[in-house]
């Protein structure tokens, strides 16, 4: 998301799964080890956060997540949908019920399948 964000018109696509959009809302076991905290490190929270350049969104972005993401909670994708939406982009969207960071099973075939699809469709 961060290239498509930032190169608008280079890529004519992407797909990111269960992606970090803003650090703060990241695992803090991980986030913090990197990032500090977010009251210690406002300037790289802010800098990093991709909400507030959603509006250079140009090309197709699908975004894919599961519901149960206890890594990168669900809260990251609804937050760049919300920005999205007051910026007027349109990234497509994706939710896999019942699953966490990772798809198993019939489907993490089906995610599979639906970028190979996403793909064909966009480039």
């Amino acid at each position: 998301i961060n290239l498509l964000l930032r190169h608008p018109g280079v890529f004519k696509a992407g797909v990111a799964g269960g992606p970090v959009i803003d650090w703060k809302y990241y695992e803090v076991m991980y986030g913090e080890r990197y990032m500090d905290t977010p009251q210690e490190n406002p300037e790289g929270y802010a800098e990093t956060s991709l909400l507030p350049k959603a509006g250079k969104l140009k090309d197709r972005l699908l975004i894919i997540h599961g519901d149960e993401d206890p890594t990168v909670v669900l809260q990251n994708s609804l937050q760049f949908l919300k920005a999205s939406i007051n910026a007027g982009t349109h990234p497509d969207y994706f939710i896999y019920p019942g699953h966490g960071h990772n798809m198993i099973g019939k489907d993490r075939v089906h995610l599979h399948e639906h970028i190979t699809r996403y793909f064909d469709d966009h480039l």
